[in-house]
């Protein structure tokens, strides 16, 4: 690592461990979910687009888990290690930190999703980041992304073409 430099009183800096770099830069993943204080609570776009970065967040976070899981299933016999074993591993402590933040996020992803559901949309964009929503929902789950439809369509059927006049959708 080359020299480290000395104190004013003679004594050196602590060595740093590459554990403690390793360490630190799974930091980033125990802060709180980026962005979702600072929207407004009428502004549907911007929750929307945050509820699908953190499901984007958690995909990517269960890719990587997945690596992990099939490293550790080839280097070691992974289905037959106790939960303690596995934390003593060599991706443990990454594969324990990708769990606890999935966790997390998992369930700022459920607390968002229950906010946009009260939510109801006023503008094209609105209609537009809730289908966004459902798209997602439809994707990977089952569920839930009826009420998104739903509203969806009640202001589409409500709603007419500032240029024309013509209704968005038959009512």
């Amino acid at each position: 690592m080359g020299q480290r430099r000395k104190t004013g009183d003679g004594a050196r800096l602590p060595a740093i461990s590459r554990r403690a770099v390793i360490g630190a830069a799974g930091a980033p993943l125990a802060g709180p979910a980026r962005g979702w204080a600072t929207t407004g609570a009428a502004d549907i776009p911007a929750r929307c687009a945050t509820w699908i970065a953190l499901d984007r967040e958690i995909a990517r976070l269960a890719g990587r888990w997945s690596d992990l899981e099939t490293l550790a299933t080839r280097q070691f016999d992974y289905f037959k290690l106790s939960t303690a074993q596995v934390s003593a591993l060599p991706m443990g402590a990454e594969m324990d930190a990708i769990d606890a933040e999935s966790r997390r996020l998992g369930d700022a992803r459920e607390e968002a999703l229950k906010l946009l559901g009260k939510l109801t949309p006023r503008t094209l964009h609105d209609v537009s980041a809730q289908l966004a929503v459902a798209c997602r929902l439809l994707q990977y789950e089952e569920g839930e992304a009826w009420p998104f439809v739903r509203k969806a369509w009640t202001y589409l059927s409500r709603s007419h073409c500032p240029g024309c006049g013509a209704a968005y959708a038959p009512s």
